[in-house]
Formats: C-alpha cells, structure tokens, sequence
C-alpha cells in the first residue's frame, strides 16, 4: 500500500527513490537477446543513449550512436569503448532517408531536446516535432520496408512522463497562433511519440515495438532545458544509466516483450491516466496521416 502511494505521488516515483524502490523487484537481465547483435541509437552521445550504449556494449553487442555534433562524441569517452559515431540530424530528412546504414538488430529512437528558441522545419512542423516525431517515424519506416532490420528485430521509443498531462495537438505545429513554448512542444511530441508506438505494431507486426519513460534523469541535456527544475530537485534525479535500464530491459526481451506497450522501471503503464488527455480517433488518424505525407515527400 505504501509503494503505491508514492507512486501516486509522482515526485516518490519518477526520482531516485522510486527508481531504486523499484529495483528491489528486478530479476537480472538475461542477455542472450543482445549478445552479438548490433544496434542504432540515435541521440547517444551522452545521458541516457550514451548510458544506453555502454550497457549494451557491455553485453557483448555492437553499437553505434548517432548526434549532430561530433565534438560532443569525442568527449564523451564513448569511442574509447568502441562504440561508433554517425553523424546525423533527426531533422533533416533528406539525410535520414539517403545514409548509407548498413543493417542493425536493433533500433532505439532516443533522441530528444528542447531547444530555447522556436526553428521551422519545411515551414511544417517546430523542430521538437520534426525530430523527434516526423524523423524517427521516417527512420523506423526506411528501416523496415528497407530490409535494414530483420523480421522481429525490437524498435524502442525513448518518450517522457512529461506526456501524462498533454493532449496530442496538432493544430499549431509552427506555433502562428500562441507563443512558443518548448515544454509543451516537448510534452506534445512525447505524446505522439506514445501513438505512434500503438499504432506501428499494427502496421508491421511482425517487429517488436515497445516505448518507455526513463523517469527524472540528471542529463546535461534536461540541466540545460530546465534549470530551475534540475536546481530543485538536484539531488532525487535517477542517474543516467537508471534512465537507461528499463530500456536495456525492453531490448532484452526479444519476442516475449508485448507489442505496443508503454513502460516505466520494468512495468507497463497506462498512457492515459487523465482522461482529459485523450485524443480524438480523428486526431490519431490525423497524426498518422502527417507521418504518411512526409514518408510520401520523401520517396517521390
């Protein structure tokens, strides 16, 4: 009873204390899925993606992490375990579609950030939207229908608690209509991001998709975007390689994960705990008709 009411107060869950109340109930992870196999994550240069690479590596398989700025894989000691760097951008999507890849076992989307200043992607969609939506939706797809993963290889999207108050809206992408805000932009992504995770299985189910939280985690990236926030709570944030685990986990499973799920510390989850932030099934279809306009643009 206790452990659920500090779950139900969200600040006991999403920290470090949740994370390691949690853990109490973890079996290890058996790692006969991940042994030799070679994964994509993007974002990986540092916090979780990085923490994320280093596990797997650990493991015995092989990675390669992506980002848009090389100087930042270079410093962050990743090479040095041998792991590999590509240098891309989520966002542009001529690149996604035209890098040579090569074939993977596994793909995790992680790449995230809020950037403080709005940027118009193809005067379509603000550049959280484009990249963490429209580019891993364009990059799962290729993966796919490409042959770059194999039947029932594991797809994972890294979204946020962040989600659990926003109502997927996609009304005013380019923000015309109200003031730029990078935390509900975040949030919104982060929601689609959910959809997209229910919906895919549908589409290809012969891959594993799942999707997670990783709770509050200490990265650089969310010191940068929210510093009061991380000043407040400094000392209850999950460390990067906490933040990492349940997606480690979600990898691991291989073909006993259920299809379309949503995670947090090793357990799923509903996405919909307010009702008030359920979509519309126009609006889902909506957002999965978005994500079929950019495939179409991209191919022709």
């Amino acid at each position: 009873m206790l452990d659920r009411l500090k779950d139900y107060s969200i600040i006991y869950s999403f920290d470090r204390s949740g994370y390691q109340r949690h853990a109490r109930h973890f079996d290890n992870i058996d790692e006969q899925y991940i042994r030799g196999r070679r994964f994509l994550i993007t974002g990986g240069t540092s916090g979780i993606g990085a923490a994320l690479a280093e596990r797997l590596t650990n493991q015995g398989a092989s990675v390669v992490v992506t980002g848009r700025d090389a100087s930042k894989f270079e410093q962050s000691g990743l090479e040095q375990a041998s792991i590999d760097f590509l240098k891309l951008d989520m966002a542009d999507f001529s690149a996604l579609m035209n890098e040579p890849f090569g074939q993977f076992d596994g793909l995790v989307c992680n790449a995230g950030g809020m950037p403080n200043n709005l940027k118009l992607i193809n005067d379509e969609y603000d550049l959280i939207f484009a990249s963490q939506v429209v580019g891993h939706y364009l990059l799962i797809r290729r993966f796919i229908e490409q042959g770059l993963l194999p039947d029932g290889a594991p797809i994972h999207i890294t979204s946020s608690g962040g989600m659990y108050m926003q109502k997927l809206d996609l009304d005013d992408l380019c923000w015309q209509e109200a003031p730029y805000d990078k935390v509900k932009s975040y949030a919104n992504a982060k929601r689609a991001q959910v959809i997209l995770n229910q919906a895919l299985p549908n589409r290809y189910p012969g891959y594993r998709f799942s999707c997670s939280h990783p709770g509050w985690v200490g990265t650089d990236a969310l010191r940068e975007a929210l510093p009061g926030f991380t000043g407040r709570l400094e000392k209850r944030l999950r460390t990067n390689d906490e933040g990492a685990d349940t997606i480690h986990w979600c990898l691991a499973q291989g073909a006993s994960l259920p299809n379309g799920e949503f995670w947090f510390d090793r357990a799923p989850r509903k996405v919909y705990p307010f009702f008030w932030t359920r979509e519309s099934d126009t609006t889902r279809a909506r957002l999965l008709a978005l994500c079929e306009t950019a495939w179409a643009e991209q191919i022709a």
